[in-house]
């Protein structure tokens, strides 16, 4: 079987952030997932506080700019490079960039929103458990996570996934707990399990495409 190359999250995501864009809104015809995403983001106040967990260039943050300009952006992402593109398309906008790992670094808090696309599908289900109950003690109480990102379809499908990924570590000496560019999506049905064990009493698949799904989770 062949080697796959394997990069650190970090250097993978700043080599590739001149391209990213072009890559998720083109080649991966996702400009229609990321404007419903935005719809799924339901401020009771235009001042409202977002945390935005992988944050990138901002694809995410581009319609809700439109509609709420007032919002209060905090931006955390392990790419410089993306950080520093979102800067550059925003120059006017209030937000609080950090670059670090989402699993690391304090949020502080607490949020109205936190959202999250297309950054979660890299991570083992402890990982994730852990995350998410991160991401409940950050939000208000009635404060929403709006989780968008690839899915698969069946319990197979994540297991060989797992396996490879399992796989490619063995074959670098990578470490189980470093962060790596390697895609493990899980099925929708899983990411709510994994929510409402973390302290989430509510969560659910509410959109569902092809290769991705839209999670609302209400603390």
């Amino acid at each position: 079987m062949e080697t796959m190359e394997l990069e650190r999250m970090d250097d993978f995501f700043n080599a590739r952030a001149g391209i990213y864009d072009h890559h998720m809104l083109v080649d991966l015809a996702l400009d229609d997932f990321y404007g419903e995403i935005a719809e799924w983001v339901r401020p009771v106040r235009a001042d409202f506080r977002l945390l935005d967990l992988g944050c990138g260039t901002g694809l995410e943050l581009a319609r809700l700019f439109e509609k709420y300009p007032g919002m209060q952006v905090t931006g955390i992402d392990l790419s410089a490079e993306m950080l520093a593109l979102l800067r550059e398309k925003f120059p006017d906008r209030p937000m609080r960039l950090i670059r670090g790992s989402y699993f690391e670094v304090d949020f502080g808090g607490p949020y109205d929103i936190v959202l999250s696309t297309y950054s979660l599908h890299h991570f083992t289900e402890d990982e994730k458990r852990r995350l998410y109950r991160k991401i409940h003690g950050a939000l208000a109480t009635g404060g929403t996570f709006v989780f968008g990102d690839y899915t698969v379809a069946s319990q197979a499908q994540q297991a060989e996934l797992m396996a490879e990924c399992a796989r490619i570590r063995q074959e670098h000496g990578a470490p189980g707990s470093g962060l790596y560019h390697l895609d493990i999506p899980f099925t929708a049905e899983n990411e709510v399990r994994l929510m409402q064990e973390a302290g989430f009493p509510s969560a659910e698949a509410v959109r569902r495409w092809e290769h991705a799904s839209a999670i609302i989770a209400r603390a």
